[in-house]
């Protein structure tokens, strides 16, 4: 086989190397499940998590209630709103319908397996990318722990949970293109990847295109950092078109866009989807100033104070490098495109940049590879990602993303409304598809004034930090958690009168 047929991939480490690598990718995985399981029988509450696992909650238990057409294919989120909500593929409907068929009880935590699962699914495949680009196996780990420490990842991916799949296909992707005669086991790796990115999200069917155009075309750089010149006159394969390794992996995602496409088409219409990213691309009213502002806060809050410096050095690294050049550029222009392109969707979801954790994987690692890493240099930037990763968990992100708002949820599973109310009453909360869950009624914000209609011994919940103006401080509380309470209308109407 001459040297101009395939790309050759680097030398492998010594298996004693490899097994000690994946060990420890392995306890970077099991130290962030732990950290996630206290949370996955927590109750639902007023953060993002709630609001998005909240309303599969509804599609869950409309599924089940309702059957398959009842229920609009699981897209049915009854009694939130009226109409069905199916504007991202359906991965997690699949899942979240696989989970609270085969697990026993009725529980959020069927919910929250799925989307933690294959947000765990990040680590490893970050992993497996970095190592089939040829990275050391120091910068490898150190680049995966510095997505780990982010807000990013560590808060919202369980949401933005297609972080896994992509990445995992890229770590596919970039092994088929270095191997003529890849294994059955690999290829079918390629087609699972390809599957779950594509039924996944937006992005997942967008980089999963993009990465298979790119292993369609070919090997064509070997992933050593000084690839030798090919002898002159010599010719390297222009495209791999399809083949074996290709055909299936690319007939992988083309059925998980057609799943997907049908899914949501099937429930919208083309003229829902089309309204949503019009929503998301020009429904805001703001300047560009109150845009960078907004953006520059999600990410100080989002990322730590020592990653924001160094993303744009790593991703001038990647571009630097020939081994991560491709991958560097197509997600950093992904990332970028995502937030300006859709930037009232970006305006408003303080997770939206989270696909910025893409490059800055890629290109730290490439950075950090550029320099010999010495055991004691190694070790003390892995206790740094051990007191930044401590400091996330069990501090005041922690707390303020996840912990604080499932009072809220706490006291809506607690107390339950009489069989009279018609709405589920709250006031200072946003998009309570959370509330609407547990006490099965539309919710109705308050934030105006009480409707004459409610009863007297109807509950309503407010954040009794963003009380609105109409309602008195000193109201008489059923019951209080964290800075959440349930108020029963009688009482306030009393307060209000004095």
């Amino acid at each position: 086989m001459t040297a101009t047929a395939v790309e050759v991939a680097p030398a492998p480490a010594t298996d004693r190397t490899e097994r000690r690598g994946w060990l420890a990718v392995g306890a970077i995985t099991a130290a962030v499940a732990a950290s996630w399981a206290q949370l996955l029988a927590a109750p639902l509450g007023d953060n993002h998590l709630g609001r998005v696992i909240g309303r599969y909650a509804l599609h869950m238990r409309n599924l089940h209630q309702d059957g398959l057409l009842g229920s609009r294919f699981s897209a049915d989120w009854a009694p939130y709103a009226g109409g069905p909500y199916a504007h991202h593929p359906p991965l997690l409907n699949l899942l979240d319908a696989l989970f609270t068929t085969a697990l026993p009880g009725d529980g959020v935590y069927q919910l929250r397996i799925a989307p933690y699962l294959l947000a765990l699914l990040a680590i490893p495949a970050a992993a497996g990318l970095l190592r089939g680009l040829g990275i050391r196996w120091l910068p490898t780990l150190l680049a995966a722990g510095a997505m780990v420490v982010t807000g990013f990842y560590w808060v919202y991916s369980p949401i933005m949970f297609d972080l896994g799949p992509i990445l995992a296909l890229a770590a596919v992707v970039v092994r088929l293109r270095h191997r003529p005669d890849p294994s059955r086991r690999l290829v079918a790796l390629g087609c699972a990847a390809a599957l779950l990115a594509t039924l996944g999200s937006w992005p997942g069917i967008a980089f999963a295109a993009v990465l298979i155009l790119w292993l369609l075309a070919g090997a064509r750089r070997p992933p050593s950092p000084s690839p030798p010149l090919p002898p002159r006159g010599s010719l390297r394969p222009r495209t791999r078109r399809l083949d074996r390794t290709t055909a299936p992996v690319a007939a992988a995602a083309v059925a998980g866009l057609a799943v997907s496409l049908a899914f949501m088409v099937g429930v919208h219409g083309t003229g829902v989807l089309a309204e949503q990213t019009e929503l998301r691309a020009a429904g805001g009213s703001f300047t560009a100033a109150d845009f960078v502002r907004r953006q520059a806060r999600y990410l100080l809050d989002l990322l730590p104070v020592w990653y924001l410096p160094l993303l744009p050095v790593a991703v001038l690294a990647g571009l630097v490098d020939r081994r991560t050049r491709y991958l560097t550029t197509v997600s950093a222009a992904f990332a970028a495109g995502w937030v300006l392109v859709l930037n009232n969707g970006a305006f408003i979801h303080d997770y939206w940049a989270y696909l910025v954790l893409v490059p800055g994987l890629i290109g730290m690692a490439a950075l950090l590879d550029r320099f010999p890493l010495h055991r004691a240099a190694a070790a003390v930037a892995g206790l740094v990602l051990v007191i930044g990763f401590g400091a996330l968990v069990f501090g005041g992100t922690g707390q303020r993303y996840l912990h604080e708002p499932t009072g809220a949820g706490r006291l809506a599973a607690t107390y339950q409304p009489p069989s009279s109310q018609e709405y589920a009453y709250h006031a200072g909360l946003g998009a309570p598809r959370w509330l609407a869950y547990y006490w099965d009624l539309r919710p109705h914000d308050v934030s105006e004034s009480l409707p004459a209609t409610a009863g007297p011994a109807d509950l309503v919940i407010v954040d009794t930090t963003r009380l609105p103006d109409w309602l008195p401080d000193s109201i008489e509380v059923t019951a209080r958690q964290g800075r959440y309470a349930v108020v029963r209308v009688a009482e306030i109407r009393a307060a209000a009168a004095r």
